[in-house]
This record gives structure tokens, sequence and C-alpha cells, in this order.
């Protein structure tokens, strides 16, 4: 008997800038699908904490931030009671600890203020990692940033040399490479957030979607999945 997994990644709300529509989507996906394990990552902005120049008006929105998030976590654990749900680590949950060090540094060894206990995850069983490695595929938020959809996910995979996914890029796409040893691939699984956020200038080239790794046999198979006019294609399955 055939025996399969699905692990789906859902990254990149940022919020308070977020998608609505996009986010209860891709939860709704979640709990028809019912993962064995869902990865997130970069849920939170920590928008009032950056080193960047930011809104002053927005100055006392970091506690609703962080309100907003633990909502859409309890009840993404509500919808997937028996999943596996891994936080990673990422470049905006580290604004927190480099405004520590630099602004309030006497505030800094408190354990009220460590990314477990602010976030509450112990509360709904999520791991905090700073990577994650699943049956030959690496899962990390991202360190390369190029300027295309798959370029990115080219580079990640020159520097890991390893099948994998990421996010960090807002960007959907899939990298494809052969070797003696193998086929291998690395996927940027898009994001969850606005592509009109009041910070940009332009258009952005994001792309709204997110990924899911299908393991049959503990074989992984890469899947990209687009939410485009906010509905998601799965097979014959429509999810509105």
């Amino acid at each position: 008997m055939k025996k399969s997994e699905l692990l789906v990644r859902l990254n990149d709300l940022h919020i308070p800038f977020h998608d609505e529509k996009v986010v209860e989507l891709q939860l709704k996906f979640c709990k028809e699908l019912q993962p064995e394990i869902i990865i997130i990552d970069e849920w939170h902005d920590f928008y009032v904490v950056s080193k960047y120049d930011t809104n002053p008006k927005r100055h006392h929105a970091l506690q609703e931030e962080i309100d907003i998030a633990e909502k859409y976590l309890a009840r993404l654990r509500k919808y997937c009671p028996k999943a596996r749900i891994i936080l990673l680590d990422s470049n905006h949950l580290d604004r927190l600890r480099k405004y520590l060090w630099s602004m309030a540094r006497a505030l800094s060894s408190l354990k009220a203020l460590e990314i477990e206990e602010l976030l509450n995850l112990r509360k709904y069983n999520v791991e905090f990692k700073s990577d994650f490695t699943y049956k030959g595929v690496f899962y990390k938020h991202g360190t390369v940033v190029r300027k295309f959809s798959a370029y990115t996910a080219k580079g990640e995979f020159e520097k890991e040399n390893m099948s994998g996914v990421s996010g960090h890029t807002h960007r959907l796409g899939l990298y494809f490479h052969t070797l003696r040893s193998g086929q291998y691939w690395w996927m940027e699984s898009g994001c969850a957030c606005k592509l009109d956020a009041e910070y940009i200038e332009g258009v952005a080239n994001w792309q709204q979607g997110f990924s899911a790794v299908k393991y049959l046999n503990d074989k992984p198979y890469p899947v990209l999945i687009p939410t485009k006019d906010y509905q998601i294609i799965w097979g014959d399955k429509v999810i509105k």
C-alpha cells in the first residue's frame, strides 16, 4: 500500500499587511486537506521595531499585530488538531532581538519576550526552529534574494546543495537541477500579504500563493499553489 503525507507551507503574511481573503483561503485549504505537517513563517512583521523608516501612526499597533497572528494560529490549530505545526525563524522575527539588543538591552533577558512565550507557541503546540529537514527536503525562511521568480530558488539550491523550500522573496518559483546523484529542486513559496501595501512603490513583482510537498512512499514531490482570483485549484477540487 502506498503511504502518502502532505506538508503545507504558509508564509509571508506580514501582519498587519496581510491579505485577509488569502489567509482565510489558505486556512480553509488546510482544514479540507488535513496536512500532516504545516510550516509557517513570517506571519509577524514586527513593523514598529524595524530599523527602516516607519509610519508613526502605526507605532501603537505591536500588540494588535501579535493578537491577529495568534487568532489565525488558534484557527489553524482548531482546523488541524493532529498536524505537526512548525514556526521557522526569520528576519522579521529577528527584528525584536535586534531592537532589544540595541535599544532596550536591560529587557533582553526577560523570558516573556522570548519568541515562544511572546507568541504563545506552547499553547497551540507549535515548534519553533531555525530550519527544518524532512525526508530529504530542507525548509528555511530564506536568505537569498534575486530579481525574478525562480532565480532565488536557483540561488538557494546552489547555497544548500539539496532540495528545499523557502519564502522571503514573496515570489512563486520552482527550479530543477539534475546531477549524477539524482534530480533536485527548490521552491519559492509566494506570500499572503497585500500586493499594494502602503510601503510599496510602484508594482511589486510578488505573487500570492503557497507551497506543498507531497510525500509518496517517502519520496517528495513539490507543488506550487497560486492563489489567483481568491481561489485554489487542487486536483479536481476548487476552494473559494
